[in-house]
């Protein structure tokens, strides 16, 4: 596994399985690292993300409030979630959108994709850009039960993030990306 620089990549040996839940197998691989010793490395399997940028048509972004477990706080985030075994990206953005906001993307666009924690696993996330907004229907698992919305004009939103009060990184990029890609929101007189 070497790349176009000459630099040795990593030689995965064996592995074994230490543990497989709902939405993760932990792995233990016995390796050849990139300066030729051996060793162990621990990694994860999860399945890749999607996540969506839903702006309406008066550049108000809708931004989702939830309690994340593992940080024991709630975040304000961009919608998304899995995507399902077969399903494809768009369509598993589309859904999350529309299960976490009640708001059906009628336009996607995507923006990219990004590895979330490549040291640990090859999942990679899925951002797209949702316009043409219309209604839908929430469909939100337990796990979501105290998920709320927060419409923001997308320039307060990226101001959010560009000053570190948005940590999530899906949604710091969707937001940084998006903001290029439309034209900024008047502010109201006054405002």
């Amino acid at each position: 596994m070497s790349d176009d620089h000459g630099c040795r990549g990593w030689d995965r040996l064996g592995s074994e399985v230490l543990y497989s839940g709902r939405h993760l197998t932990l792995h233990r691989d016995r390796v050849v690292q990139p300066d030729g010793t051996r060793g162990t490395y621990e990694r994860l399997t999860l399945a890749d993300g999607a996540r969506v940028v839903p702006v309406d048509d008066e550049g108000w972004v809708a931004l989702v409030e939830d309690a994340f477990a593992p940080l024991g706080r709630r975040l304000l985030h961009v919608p998304g979630g899995a995507v399902a075994a077969g399903e494809d990206p768009e369509a598993a953005a589309a859904r999350e959108c529309e299960e976490e906001t009640g708001r059906r993307p009628g336009v996607l666009r995507p923006l990219g994709r990004f590895h979330p924690l490549p040291s640990r696993t090859s999942a990679v996330t899925h951002l797209y850009l949702g316009t043409a907004l219309r209604p839908g229907t929430l469909r939100r698992d337990p796990t979501e039960a105290g998920m709320r919305v927060c419409w923001l004009p997308l320039d307060d939103a990226v101001r959010l993030a560009g000053s570190g009060q948005l940590t999530e990184a899906g949604t710091v990029m969707g937001l940084l990306m998006a903001a290029r890609l439309l034209p900024t929101c008047p502010t109201p007189a006054g405002g």
